[in-house]
């Protein structure tokens, strides 16, 4: 493989799963990180191994940076991306995309007018188990579907918040819908197809943050199967997402990664399952691994080389923040 250039902006825990992801693959080479920390700038030397940047036009003009990983403050990205995307670098922007659909739609155009790629990290999308579901699903095993049932019922130590942008709107745009739950939502959407309506509520009963640490929704699909959700940073010691579906021929439960549960009409005791403990970040926002990052960053090293669109691109991105800006209309509309 022809070496490629990366650079990080961002130093917290997901900056470093980039990081270690880009050292794991043969001739990607990590050539700069961007931090605003300046008084940590030896301790993030110690971590990343690499040259430190205080200054974005000075981390921009490296010119052995072609992909730049954008890590930082969800409510950030946008403006980040249009520095990145002005300066002709191709980007890979951890989710959401950006904290609403306009800030998204501003996103693409930038992208579009410089001619760069960007993908959107959502890695779950690449967990094998989750494209043999996806297949499941495609080929009709299960019937027309009827219902979903899903669930983000995690645990966050209020050290977690403390001091933080998360929790924040103007940074994390939201809580927990937009930060924790948004993965299984991105699969939601992807299995069961177009939102047609949805109603919500969300609430703040144990975390001092402005966003909420538990909320429900529950949605009409465009095929006319319905759903609920149901998310939280408050349900100790943390579970593991959890997704249900049901349809005419069938049922399976996807839970922590893998398909724990299958049952087809006719072909019951053919499947068997790897149970074993598997990564989510249910109570460790840091457990869950670096493989899938991995498949996402070699996806955009192909992108890149090809010429094409990354796996998870700007349209890929906007369902599941799309989804849950609408519950946060219905919820604040309800409060009112």
């Amino acid at each position: 493989m022809d070496s490629i250039g990366f650079g990080i902006i961002g130093t917290g825990n997901i900056a470093k799963i980039h990081s270690d992801c880009i050292n794991q693959i043969e001739g990607a080479i990590l050539h700069g990180v961007l931090t605003n920390s300046k008084e940590r700038k030896k301790e993030i030397f110690e971590i990343f191994k690499t040259k430190i940047y205080e200054n974005i036009d000075d981390f921009l003009e490296n010119s052995k940076i072609t992909i730049v990983c954008i890590c930082n403050e969800s409510g950030k990205h946008g403006k980040t991306i249009e520095k990145v995307a002005n300066a002709k670098k191709n980007i890979l922007c951890e989710k959401p995309l950006e904290i609403n659909l306009k800030k998204i739609e501003k996103i693409e155009r930038i992208v579009n007018k410089n001619k760069i790629l960007l993908g959107c990290v959502f890695q779950n999308r690449f967990n094998p188990e989750y494209v043999k579901l996806k297949q499941i699903v495609e080929t009709g095993k299960i019937g027309k579907l009827l219902l979903v049932n899903a669930q983000v019922n995690w645990y966050r130590k209020p050290e977690y918040y403390i001091n933080s942008w998360r929790g924040t709107k103007e940074l994390d745009g939201g809580a927990a819908f937009i930060n924790q739950a948004i993965h299984t939502i991105d699969l939601v959407i992807d299995l069961m197809g177009e939102v047609k309506n949805v109603l919500g509520f969300t609430d703040t009963l144990v975390h001092n943050i402005e966003g909420e640490d538990i909320g429900v929704a529950s949605i009409r699909f465009k095929n006319n199967a319905l759903g609920t959700i149901s998310v939280g940073t408050l349900f100790y010691p943390g579970f593991p997402e959890k997704i249900e579906i049901y349809g005419t021929k069938g049922n399976f439960v996807f839970e922590g990664g893998k398909i724990v549960k299958l049952e087809l009409i006719g072909q019951k005791d053919q499947f068997k399952f790897d149970i074993n403990e598997h990564k989510s970040g249910s109570s460790d926002p840091i457990a869950i691994g670096t493989e899938l990052h991995k498949a996402v960053i070699l996806d955009m090293i192909n992108s890149v080389k090809t010429k094409t669109s990354p796996f998870i691109d700007i349209n890929k991105s906007k369902p599941s923040v799309k989804l849950i800006n609408d519950i946060y209309k219905f919820s604040e509309n309800y409060n009112l």
